[in-house]
Formats: C-alpha cells, structure tokens, sequence
C-alpha cells in the first residue's frame, strides 16, 4: 500500500465535488477503490463535507456505427432441449461407494436425502472432465433449468 502524500490529500479534496472518482483515480494515478476509501476516510475525519453533491458534466463515449462491410454476424444455435429424466429411475451401473473408496474418474454424486449427510455415493464411471456419471450430470443440469 502507498500511502498518500498531503499534496494527494489536498488534490482529493479540491477535485471530489467537480469529478467522478473515476477521474480522480486517473489524475492521481490511483486505483479508484483507494479513492472512494480515502474520501470515506476524510468524510469520516471531518476533512470532506458529507452533504457534498457532485457536479460534474459526463462525457459520454462516442458512439459510431459499424461498418455494415467489416460487421460479422454470429449465427445463435438453440439449445438442444433436455430430455425429462425420471428421478426414481436408478442410473444402471451405480456402485455404492464411501467417500474413502472414491477414486478419481468415479462418479461423486451424494446417495439420500438432501438433510441427511452424504456417506454413500454413486461410484460409477464418471463423464471424462466431469465429476458425475452421465445420468447424474444429466439430473444436476435439469435442476439448475
């Protein structure tokens, strides 16, 4: 952390009323976390009056218009829709497991109820890069739609 010079000080407190702390923060060179932080720590000092309402005019970005020759266009692909999974239905080759008895590429997905602590999982061979057996991935993602 640097810590601010009286001359950073006295800049702050002259520019907070008529800029944004975003400018502030490129003037001094400062991130524009530091420069809310500080301005918090001078409000809280008495240094920088509380009821300051800032004034100062935006300057907004100026929009051009793409150049209908250079402009892609990227085509948007549906989702393929999921098929329902039917929760009763146990995935075909699940093999109970411990926690301990887990190995990597094998199936983590919690056996019981969703109160009780996990002490059994599925145990089947998990999808390449994924930690759950291809029904179990399948049902995670149903519930997150």
């Amino acid at each position: 952390m640097i810590p601010w010079t009286t001359q950073e000080i006295s800049l702050l407190i002259g520019l907070w009323p008529t800029a944004s702390a975003a400018q502030i923060s490129k003037w001094l060179n400062r991130s524009r976390g530091s420069v809310c932080g500080k301005a918090m720590r001078l409000r809280r000092d008495d240094l920088l009056p509380a009821d300051v309402e800032k004034h100062f005019e935006v300057n907004p970005a100026v929009q051009t218009r793409p150049d209908p020759a250079k402009a892609t266009v990227t085509p948007i692909i549906p989702a393929k829709p999921t098929p329902p999974v039917d929760a009763t239905v146990p995935p075909p080759e699940m093999r109970r497991c411990s926690l301990l008895e887990l190995e990597d590429g094998q199936c983590r997905w919690p056996l019981g109820t969703v109160t009780e602590v996990a002490t059994l999982f599925c145990g089947d061979d998990a999808v390449p890069g994924r930690c759950y057996c291809a029904h179990h991935l399948q049902r995670a993602s149903c519930r997150h739609a």
